[in-house]
């Protein structure tokens, strides 16, 4: 990512420090199996996350992202099809981010302002129009890479470790243009959330949404 975007489009990475708050945030859904999931273990636990989810999947998947407003969880846009944005003009860029947007907001009837981009990558370009068009743009300091090929419940909780205040924790409940196939299947992360839950509670931490 551009380095100056962060600093010139308010484009966010971690929380305000001021509470000891720690946010869970969940790419690429929703996907019919895991998600679900994933929404199980929050809801018995009493979490609530943020999922940015991809537009295409959402017009497959409407119930679950109803499910995910409804329980109380915060949504953002992945954009409409998580395309490469490095091989994107700017106006067709815009048009992706505005379009996932619009996705959503069909689908729930509610403003969809939070917005995370694929791979975590945009230029300063890129950013700067996201902020005109008022998104929120969410990147993550903490990255278990649950994504990654051979990823297992014991790696993806280790690579949460300790966490600090502020920290924002990208997770994946599904996996668009997996670079194995093996990906696809995450319930390695779904097996690891109950004990990224117990830690982040144990060094006492609140669970806390995106804004």
């Amino acid at each position: 990512m551009n380095r100056y975007a962060p600093r010139v489009a308010a484009v966010s990475r971690s929380l305000a420090p001021r509470d000891p708050a720690v946010a869970l945030t969940f790419d690429d859904g929703p996907d019919v199996t895991f998600t679900p999931a994933v929404l199980d273990i929050l809801s018995a636990r009493g979490i609530r996350a943020t999922f940015f989810v991809v537009g295409k999947r959402a017009e497959e998947n409407p119930d679950i992202v109803r499910r995910i407003v409804a329980e109380g969880h915060a949504l953002g846009s992945h954009t409409a099809s998580h395309p490469d944005l490095w091989e994107l003009s700017l106006p067709a860029a815009i048009a992706e981010f505005r379009r996932g947007r619009r996705m959503l907001e069909a689908i729930t009837g509610q403003p969809v302002r939070l917005f995370r981009p694929p791979k975590g990558w945009m230029n300063l370009e890129q950013a700067a129009g996201l902020r005109a068009f008022g998104f929120r743009t969410w990147l993550w300091n903490v990255d278990p890479e649950d994504w990654a090929p051979g990823a297992t419940s014991e790696s993806v909780l280790q690579g949460v470790g300790q966490l600090q205040s502020g920290d924002v924790v990208l997770l994946h409940d599904a996996i668009e243009l997996p670079i194995d196939p093996s990906t696809a299947n995450r319930g390695a992360t779904v097996a690891a959330l109950p004990a990224i839950i117990d830690q982040v509670q144990a060094q006492g931490f609140e669970l806390v949404t995106l804004s």
